[in-house]
């Protein structure tokens, strides 16, 4: 006998930017996800724009798909390197810091950082400071000479913690989102944020944070911007993250599978 079961689609982002995928990786995805999609009794998503992703791509019934937010522990900030340790360790100097967590992806879009540094963000003490493994998005930054943009690569938790908690803000310009877990991580370490107005992002974000049009123009006053709406945005972002817990994902998951145990 079928026994029903619930699906998880993180994201469509090979249909969005199939050039990000191999031929094979296209064609694999292509075929799995249609049919797994009919035969599930309940598809969960991250957020309402895969969710509505997923209904116009299958024609899924949209009372079989369910948003599922991941779910992120307020007890990320005891995990928290000292700002002093931080600055001595990586060498950042004094200045403000603004910090981009994410594997060097197409995608993650740091080339934008990149140009912004060069020619909008010319703060001498400004730093941007990079976190995350290598991607097929690397080569901008492989190139970038700039001695104000810091690539640490991986750090240990406590340190890429304590580097959101002391950042004038994390910028995260990412084309495609299906979540977006660094936006509500960096809200629940008290980092303004700052990220584009793409995909799931202004969803997640609400008006926690600064949501920008990937223009160079649209976010050449940031700096400026963080700056004198600090208190305003860490309150704000605070007040946010305290809706994605574990607890709340953890009530979504269950509300799914009642609905797929009903539809069985």
């Amino acid at each position: 006998a079928h026994r029903p079961y619930v699906l998880t689609i993180h994201d469509l982002q090979f249909r969005t930017y199939p050039e990000y995928f191999t031929r094979v990786k296209r064609a694999y995805l292509g075929a799995l996800i249609p049919r797994s999609v009919r035969r599930a009794a309940v598809v969960t998503v991250p957020s309402e724009y895969v969710r509505s992703s997923v209904v116009e791509a299958y024609g899924a019934d949209p009372e079989r798909v369910m948003v599922v937010p991941h779910g992120i522990e307020p007890t990320l900030a005891g995990m928290v390197t000292p700002e002093a340790e931080l600055r001595h360790k990586y060498g950042i100097g004094d200045g403000p810091v603004f910090v981009y967590p994410a594997v060097t992806h197409p995608h993650k879009n740091h080339g934008f950082l990149l140009d912004l540094m060069a020619q909008r963000w010319t703060d001498p003490d400004l730093r941007l400071v990079l976190t995350g493994g290598t991607g097929l998005g690397d080569a901008p930054v492989a190139a970038c000479a700039d001695p104000r943009v810091l690539r640490l690569g991986r750090v240990p938790e406590a340190d890429r913690n304590g580097l959101l908690a002391m950042a004038a803000a994390m910028v995260f310009p990412s084309r495609y989102e299906g979540f977006g877990a660094p936006l509500i991580e960096a809200m629940t370490l008290g980092a303004p944020v700052v990220c584009a107005d793409t995909t799931c992002m202004p969803q997640i974000v609400g008006d926690a944070g600064v949501v920008l049009p990937l223009a160079p123009d649209a976010w050449a006053d940031v700096p400026a911007v963080v700056q004198a709406r600090r208190a305003e945005l860490v309150a704000a972002g605070t007040a946010r993250a305290r809706e994605f817990t574990s607890a709340a994902s953890g009530a979504a998951l269950s509300a799914a599978y009642a609905r797929a145990l009903g539809m069985s």
